[in-house]
């Protein structure tokens, strides 16, 4: 166990120092989880017809609690090497209490966990590559909504189903637990002051691309060229954000999806419990400093 946290270590040290080549491998990562979504479903499908869904559901949630297991052991033995280990690991406890909250009220069934693991990854890299929790976890949010666009527009087009702002949501879960995962692997100081600390939050790229976007949303939604939901008789627009009309607050589909009754977030929900997000983990740019492992300047 030490050698292999000596070498993760060592590992996010080497993408501090060489950022381009970081990127680099960032973005081989990143289209690397979205664009195969045909192919995972079709296995998922396969799987299920084999073993009825019951079993898949069993299985996926069964394989999430392993990785749960084995990657808070991982994190637990490198925690408490840091000075903040109390800090950092009641923000591990609150993004497993966040993923639980996350499965009971937005999560269709048990195969959506794995948002969390494919994020995970980006979480690390990105701290890594920023060194700022909220610029990382921005960048996390904004690949998820293309994650999200390339399904809405490509894999489902046409079909009555909403821009999935729930699918986005678990993935800023899961870069927020590579963020905290990394933290207890670099060098971790409290801020002596943070005086105009949210002047530097809004100057960070992911954030400025996050804010960005959603203003370029609203200019749309106001100009007429997005709409909320795609009603009948609607005006001429470009694209809406939503195909389906009415839904309960508590949705269910337990034929086609599972047994969970969850919440599908709107239009509107969806892009402010975000930014609610984005804006409570800027929180940790304030108390924090963050360097890379072998670099603590």
């Amino acid at each position: 166990m030490p050698i292999a946290m000596s070498i993760f270590q060592g590992l996010l040290d080497t993408i501090n120092r060489h950022k381009v080549w970081g990127w680099i491998w960032l973005m081989i990562y990143v289209p690397s989880v979205i664009f195969p979504h045909d192919t995972v479903q079709y296995y998922v499908n396969e799987i299920a017809v084999r073993y009825t869904h019951k079993r898949l559901y069993q299985g996926s949630a069964a394989v999430a609690i392993f990785l749960g297991v084995v990657v808070t052991l991982m994190f637990l033995w490198s925690v408490r090497r840091q000075s903040l280990r109390r800090a950092i690991g009641m923000l591990w406890l609150l993004t497993l209490l966040l993923f639980v909250g996350t499965w009971w009220m937005l999560m269709a069934n048990n195969t959506e966990l794995v948002h969390f693991p494919q994020y995970f990854p980006e979480g690390i890299m990105l701290l890594a590559l920023t060194t700022s929790p909220v610029e990382s976890i921005a960048w996390s949010t904004i690949f998820g909504g293309l994650d999200e666009c390339f399904q809405y527009w490509v894999i489902v087009k046409g079909k009555p189903v909403p821009y999935d702002f729930n699918d986005i949501f678990m993935d800023l879960l899961g870069g927020v637990s590579g963020v905290v995962f990394a933290m207890a692997f670099m060098c971790v100081e409290r801020r002596v002051s943070a005086r105009g600390w949210w002047k530097d939050v809004l100057k960070r790229p992911g954030i400025v691309v996050a804010l960005g976007t959603v203003a370029a949303g609203i200019v749309l939604w106001a100009a007429g060229a997005m709409t909320l939901y795609e009603a009948p008789n609607a005006p001429p627009h470009w694209f809406s954000l939503s195909r389906q009309h009415n839904l309960p607050f508590w949705f269910s589909a337990p034929n086609f999806l599972g047994p969970r009754t969850f919440h599908e977030l709107s239009p509107v929900e969806g892009p402010i419990l975000l930014l609610v997000a984005l804006a409570a983990y800027s929180l940790l740019d304030k108390r924090f400093r963050i360097t890379a492992p072998g670099r603590n300047e």
